[in-house]
């Protein structure tokens, strides 16, 4: 190591890596294992800006980290070792977690390149989901993602109790380790019917009781809907059980995540610049999506050809407060009265309210597709990462692309604040007319008395 590394240049304390003689919880080379040696602590900032210069940006902006982007995925060593040794001991993790606190990037981009070194890549099976209006469904779309064919894989579009477990006993070879990831479990509470619901929790609580040490469930769940366990005795136990709480990154995690990705590429931060993020960071809602975000339009914004992240920059674009907004002011300045209007329509179906909270919902893409503009609108929104569309079980669906812009923009302050009511309202229907369409497949007469009227 130089006695002067790069990580100490730019105020990162390098004793508080070290611990018996080797920096802490950091294993392997660096080009080899998931777990790198650090080139900021090895390399002084000189020999860094000596390096070959890779002029793309080594950050994800808002997108959530994946597996294939382990290289890029920083600063949360301990977590990455401490999982890993957790699942050696058990078979089911719940991951809490504030919004923005990492917890899905943490599971793909460390825990699973972790455990496929471990394992070697072609042992593990990773299912990773979102569930969906049914979660089986969406279960089913995983596995036709990965090596199991259309007739292995309806398997799991039964909504049984014991749907989970015949879906392992059929497929699973006893070679394999299955990795079950239920990314963003809230979702169970936010999209799925209460019908499709009941039975998958039952079904997953099944497969959790078999207790198979080569199948691990892993689910990552918002600490806010911790509530929404109370209904489900089994639930609250498997909380009790194998819940962990992520922790916000500390200043020192925060210096390798910042640093790192720009040293790979042969770039170096001006000196103070990254003691000004790491102050703004945790001055707003310490959302590490929008510290990404922040960080590519910093790249992007900079000649990177002078191999140096400046101050000026990093001003000019809001800091980590305003980097986001200002983005979105952009974009929707250069909208017309219309476009407005329709971009306005989009925002409403992507926002709910929990309480007095406005939090991001799901919708299918195709809903914003029938009108033209509404169409372009939406086209321009995705293009520009204020909203994310994905593909799942044969269907789109659009979402806002972190919720940090409902509480960093003003625009959507505004409108939510405005049209509160009629969201409000809009979430009653959608629950009301969701409950009405279950209840006429089991009795048509019944259901006719669900229909609104009268004082509803």
């Amino acid at each position: 190591m130089t006695d002067k590394s790069y990580y100490s240049e730019i105020g990162g304390d390098v004793k508080g890596l070290i611990g018996d003689g080797e920096f802490k919880g950091i294993a392997g080379d660096i080009s080899g294992g998931v777990i790198n040696q650090y080139i900021i602590t090895q390399k002084s900032g000189v020999e860094i800006q000596a390096q070959t210069l890779i002029t793309g940006s080594p950050y994800l902006g808002l997108r959530k980290f994946e597996v294939d982007d382990k290289d890029r995925f920083f600063g949360r060593d301990n977590w990455i070792i401490e999982l890993t040794d957790y699942l050696k001991q058990k078979n089911v993790l719940l991951l809490l977690g504030a919004s923005g606190s990492g917890k899905s990037s943490l599971v793909q981009a460390g825990l699973i390149p972790k455990l496929k070194d471990n394992l070697g890549a072609n042992k593990l099976v990773n299912l990773t989901f979102v569930p969906d209006v049914n979660p089986f469904e969406s279960f089913y779309g995983c596995l036709l993602a990965n090596r199991y064919k259309q007739s292995q894989a309806k398997l799991a579009q039964s909504v049984q109790e014991d749907t989970l477990i015949k879906v392992v006993e059929g497929l699973k070879n006893n070679s394999d380790l299955w990795f079950i990831f239920i990314d963003q479990f809230e979702e169970l509470f936010t999209r799925t019917p209460k019908t499709e619901r009941d039975i998958f929790i039952k079904s997953l609580v099944n497969l959790i009781e078999k207790n198979d040490s080569w199948v691990k469930i892993v689910m990552t769940m918002r600490a806010d809907f911790l509530d929404k366990l109370s209904p489900y005795p089994s639930l609250g136990k498997i909380h009790d059980q194998y819940s962990k709480m992520l922790t916000d990154m500390d200043e020192s995690e925060l210096r390798l995540a910042i640093a790192e990705p720009a040293a790979r590429n042969g770039v170096i931060f001006e000196k103070g610049l990254i003691n000004q993020i790491i102050a703004d960071f945790y001055e707003q809602a310490g959302s590490l999506p929008l510290l990404q975000y922040t960080l590519d339009l910093l790249w992007q914004k900079n000649h990177i050809q002078e191999r140096i992240l400046n101050i000026k920059i990093y001003q000019e674009i809001g800091g980590v407060t305003g980097a986001l907004e200002k983005q979105a002011d952009k974009i929707y300045s250069q909208f017309n009265e219309q476009q407005r209007k329709a971009a306005e329509e989009i925002f409403l179906e992507l926002i709910s309210l929990e309480g007095e909270k406005a939090v991001s919902r799901r919708a299918n893409k195709s809903s914003f597709e029938q009108e033209e503009m509404q169409r372009e609108v939406l086209y321009q929104l995705i293009d520009n990462r204020l909203l994310v569309s994905k593909g799942e079980d044969g269907k789109a669906t659009v979402e806002v692309a972190h919720e940090e812009l409902l509480r960093c923009w003003k625009v959507l302050q505004d409108l939510i604040r405005e049209k509160e009511e009629i969201i409000v309202l809009r979430s009653r229907l959608y629950a009301d007319a969701k409950q009405w369409d279950d209840l006429q497949k089991q009795d048509a007469v019944k259901a006719s008395s669900e229909l609104w009227g009268g004082s509803k």
